[in-house]
């Protein structure tokens, strides 16, 4: 391959100023530095994955052991609601009302179980503090407060 600036023999004239060889032309930027080095300093990607979390990471002991806590508290209010449940009924012959509380007594006995399968699995990307809290919440909210003043103490 052949340019105005070069011989026919393919080698540069020394008298042509600004005469390239077109082989090697063709595989450089034009500059003497490698474009290929980027320094990581420089780099968001690389710069934001060094602080990520592992989202693949086992959960500690600690956050096991207080979803254990959890959920055993929130079987105890499981079965708390599931007792207070089936001692109080409703004297009355309207089959609408009947059947409306005998829905919220299913909702109310499950309630505890699905805040726990919900929490757990809605906030699965969350960190370990955010999803301890949520179960505190629901620790709070779900409390079985029939429980513990249809009940005599002594």
């Amino acid at each position: 391959m052949t340019t105005a600036a070069s011989p026919p023999d393919g080698s540069i004239d020394p008298d042509v100023p600004n005469a390239v060889d077109t082989d090697d032309a063709a595989l450089s930027w034009g500059d003497a530095d490698d474009a290929t080095h980027v320094d990581a300093a420089h780099n968001p990607v690389a710069v934001r994955d060094r602080g990520a979390r592992d989202p693949e990471a086992p959960e500690t002991s600690g956050a096991l052991v207080g979803f254990g806590v959890f959920g055993g508290l929130y079987l105890l209010y499981t079965v708390a609601w599931l007792l207070t449940a089936s001692t109080a009924y409703v004297s009355g012959v309207d089959t609408v009302l009947t059947l409306f509380v005998e829905v919220l007594r299913f909702l109310a006995i499950l309630a505890p179980a699905l805040w726990f399968t919900v929490v757990l699995w809605a906030a699965r990307s969350s960190r370990t503090r955010t999803r301890l809290l949520w179960m505190l919440l629901g620790a709070v909210v779900l409390f079985p407060w029939p429980f513990l003043l249809t009940r005599s103490f002594g």
